[in-house]
C-alpha cells in the first residue's frame, strides 16, 4: 500500500471514529441532560397491542422496521389507536433515554398555552408562527409558576408521562412520551378520554406537510414534526397512526420512505372519522 492510499484510509477511519464519538456523546447527553426537571405522572397509558390486531401485515411492517435499523435509527416507535405496536431501540438509545425534542418542544409550549388561556387569562398568541421563548415567559408570568412547573402540572402529568427535563428552549423526554404528545394532536387535545387542552386548540399547531423524499406521503393527510437532528414524528389523523424515528442523521435523506412503508403495511386503508375508539373507551 503506497503512502497516499495509507493516508486516505487513515483519514476515513478518523472520520468514522469521530462520527461514532459524536453519536456516543449525544446519547450520553440524552441520558444525563441536566436542566430543569419536569415532574411526571405514573407513566401509564399507551397499552400494547399486536400489530396484526391493528390491521398491519407482519412482513411488510417488519421490512420497514429492518430498513430503519439499517439506516441507523436509534429508536423506532409506532402506535395506532393509542396502542403501542413497535418500540425498537438500538444499543445507543434506550427506552429511558431522554430525547431532545428540538422543534417538537415548540408544540409543547403552544399546548401549555392552551391550558393557561382559560385558567390564567393568558392572551392567546394571535400572530403565527409564534415565538416559543416569549410565549413560555408569558405562561410563567400569567401563572406565577416557572414554565417547567406549569408544563408539568397542566400537560405532562395529565399525559401520565415520565419525568422529563427542560434545557431552554428544548424539552428532553423519553421517546414513548413524545407519542403521548402526538395523541393530543391527533385527538383534539384529548388523552385517553381526558381533555388536556381546550377543544380546537391543537388547530393552532402548523406542522410540516411536505418532506424531502423520492415520493410524496402515501397518506395525503400525513404531517410531521422535526425533533433534534433527524428525529421525526409523523402523524396520520386518517389512520390514527403515529411514527417516531429517533436519529442523529437523516434516513438516507428520504423522509417519506419510512412512513410510506409503514402506511402501506396496513391491510386496509379506509378513511376514518376524527374520533378514536381510544377516546371513547380509554385503554382500548
Amino acid at each position: 500500500m503506497n503512502r497516499r492510499r495509507l493516508l486516505w484510509w487513515l483519514l476515513v477511519v478518523a472520520l468514522l471514529l469521530a462520527a461514532g464519538g459524536a453519536w456516543q456523546w449525544r446519547v450520553a447527553r440524552l441520558r444525563d441532560t441536566g436542566g430543569v426537571p419536569i415532574g411526571g405522572g405514573d407513566a401509564g397509558g399507551l397499552p400494547r397491542a399486536e400489530a396484526s390486531s391493528e390491521g398491519f401485515e407482519p412482513l411488510p411492517l417488519q421490512t420497514a422496521v429492518d430498513w430503519a435499523a439499517k439506516q441507523r435509527a436509534g429508536a423506532l416507535l409506532v402506535s395506532r389507536h393509542g396502542h403501542l405496536l413497535i418500540d425498537r431501540y438500538s444499543s445507543e438509545v434506550e427506552a429511558d433515554s431522554l430525547v431532545d425534542g428540538g422543534g417538537m418542544s415548540d408544540v409543547l409550549v403552544l399546548l401549555a398555552a392552551g391550558s393557561a388561556v382559560p385558567e390564567h387569562g393568558l392572551v392567546s398568541p394571535a400572530v403565527e408562527p409564534f415565538d416559543p421563548a416569549q410565549l413560555s415567559a408569558a405562561i410563567a408570568a400569567a401563572s406565577g409558576r416557572s414554565f417547567p412547573q406549569f408544563l408539568s402540572r397542566n400537560v405532562w402529568q395529565p399525559l401520565n408521562a415520565s419525568p422529563a427535563r427542560w434545557l431552554e428552549p428544548d424539552v428532553h423526554a423519553r421517546a414513548i412520551d413524545w407519542l403521548r404528545v402526538a395523541e393530543l394532536l391527533l385527538h383534539d387535545g384529548r388523552f385517553e378520554g381526558t381533555q388536556v387542552v381546550p377543544p380546537g386548540w391543537v388547530q393552532r399547531v402548523h406542522p410540516l406537510r411536505t418532506a424531502p423524499g423520492a415520493e410524496p406521503f402515501a397518506d395525503s393527510d400525513m404531517y410531521y414534526l422535526r425533533g433534534h437532528g433527524s428525529t421525526r414524528l409523523w402523524l396520520s389523523p386518517r389512520f390514527d397512526l403515529v411514527i417516531l424515528s429517533v436519529a442523529d442523521q437523516a434516513l438516507a435523506s428520504d423522509e417519506t420512505r419510512l412512513p410510506n412503508m409503514i402506511v402501506r403495511a396496513l391491510r386496509e386503508r379506509p378513511g376514518v372519522s376524527g374520533t378514536s375508539l381510544n377516546d371513547i373507551v380509554p385503554g382500548h
